[in-house]
């Protein structure tokens, strides 16, 4: 198991990021390496997303479910994404603190198991790969509110009787029954 955590300083209070946080055209954007997203229902979300490490650039199918969205301070999914030769299932939260200047501190954390090529390179190269990625994230996803960009919000938590918690890994995603 690989596990990641970081936090992000923004500009704006957590009420006025949180559309641009559940806005699926927004996090296209704002995500480094998706080529494609579709949502089915509000909690589900379809994406193809390369990620290069090193010499290796695969290109994953992704099936997310966002398993918590309370506004505006708590996002929680899980995501399973398959490419040739590589595989990983994750498990990430992010929490919203509005700062006493207005701002906000997103604190974020994900773990992750991965297998193929990609578990091959280790810890550090993902971990690495992963901070820059994240980072580039909240970065371009800052520079769009700070633009006026219009985000609705569009990504809801799934209802309780739509997630199969006996399949997910308790270790990658800690829920309020965990």
């Amino acid at each position: 198991m690989i596990e990641f955590e970081g936090e992000f300083e923004l500009d704006r209070p957590p009420e006025a990021l949180w559309d641009y946080f559940t806005d699926p055209d927004v996090l296209a954007e704002c995500a480094p390496g998706v080529e494609e997203m579709t949502v089915g229902e509000p909690w589900e979300v379809e994406t193809v997303l390369s990620v290069k490490v090193g010499s290796v650039n695969p290109s994953f199918d992704c099936d997310v479910t966002v398993t918590r969205a309370e506004f505006p301070e708590q996002l929680e999914m899980v995501a399973r994404g398959d490419a040739s030769r590589n595989a990983f299932e994750a498990g990430a939260t992010m929490d919203l603190q509005e700062t006493d200047d207005g701002g906000t501190v997103a604190n974020w954390t994900a773990r992750a198991e991965v297998s193929g090529l990609l578990a091959s390179l280790g810890q550090r190269a993902l971990g690495g790969v992963t901070e820059r990625l994240v980072n580039n994230f909240f970065e371009d996803l800052e520079a769009m509110a700070e633009d006026g960009v219009p985000a609705e919000s569009k990504l809801e938590g799934a209802p309780e009787e739509d997630v199969d918690l006996d399949e997910l890994d308790a270790d990658l995603v800690e829920t309020e029954e965990t």
